[in-house]
């Protein structure tokens, strides 16, 4: 999307904000890349980028724009609270206990920081102190629909069935509109991820043979199966053959690191979430 002269950064992310909000990360995306456009210092249109490429499974890009907005707002929530399930993401884990804890540091009366904070440490996976903010959060707003799912939630992953129930009942309670057993679309949009198919083609997808040999050469599965047994069938040679000559074992592995390094490309390029 490009970026329209006649809108302003903050009508970008007015938009991107509601897309973000519906699932719609993609396009949420384009329109926090279009105020980016416009700003690329600013730390709203960086945050709104940041929680798109987290929710799109890319921590390490979230990282870097949450870390721009930190770097020109320092205490911009929507930054710190991306960067915290970000690193927790990567497998920083320590790291994003800490970053939980600033949450806290900079609002213990906030029942979101606290949602948040279980939330995060949870996903680092710490036990007792997610559920112990989950229960803070109930505590300090316990007529928020949201605190109780989120309890929910966590005594569901600590397999806490009773108190799971018994936290989803009361959301229910609180707001009727609410499906009982759903947990997954009352959770902030920061613990969402977009669902990704790692797979070519279902079973029962009647247009498999099209998107396994049909999409261009290497390309579909079976072209990727090519590169990656070319590359194991010449990296053998090249790593055991001790008595091959030393010329020939190069040409192997120069053949099997390329094969390999055009696998690895196709395969991220090609193998996108649907």
């Amino acid at each position: 999307m490009d970026a329209d002269p006649n809108r302003t950064v903050a009508e970008h992310l007015q938009s991107a904000e509601l897309l973000y909000e519906l699932g719609q990360v993609p396009d949420a995306r384009a329109e926090a890349d279009a105020a980016l456009r416009l700003d690329p210092l600013s730390p709203d249109a960086n945050a709104m980028a940041a929680a798109c490429a987290l929710a799109d499974n890319d921590p390490d890009e979230a990282l870097v724009y949450a870390g721009a907005a930190l770097a020109q707002t320092p205490g911009h929530r929507r930054a710190m609270i991306t960067r915290g399930y970000a690193l927790a993401d990567a497998g920083r884990k320590d790291e994003a206990m800490q970053a939980a804890a600033s949450l806290l540091d900079l609002d213990r009366t906030s029942w979101l920081h606290h949602v948040h904070y279980a939330l995060i440490t949870r996903r680092a996976g710490a036990a007792q102190p997610a559920l112990d903010a989950a229960w803070n959060a109930v505590n300090i707003a316990p007529d928020q629909p949201r605190t109780h799912r989120v309890l929910a939630a966590i005594a569901e992953d600590l397999g806490m069935d009773d108190l799971a129930k018994r936290s989803r009942r009361a959301a229910a309670e609180l707001d009727p509109g609410l499906a009982v057993e759903d947990n997954v679309h009352v959770l902030p949009p920061e613990a969402r991820r977009v669902r990704r198919r790692w797979v070519d083609a279902d079973k029962d997808d009647p247009a498999w043979r099209g998107k396994l040999y049909s999409r261009g050469l290497f390309r579909g599965a079976l072209g990727r199966s090519v590169l990656l047994g070319i590359a194991v069938v010449f990296a053998v040679p090249a790593l055991l053959g001790s008595e091959m000559d030393s010329t020939v074992r190069l040409f192997f592995a120069a053949v099997a690191v390329a094969a390999w390094v055009g696998w690895f490309t196709v395969l991220r390029r090609h193998r996108r979430p649907e």
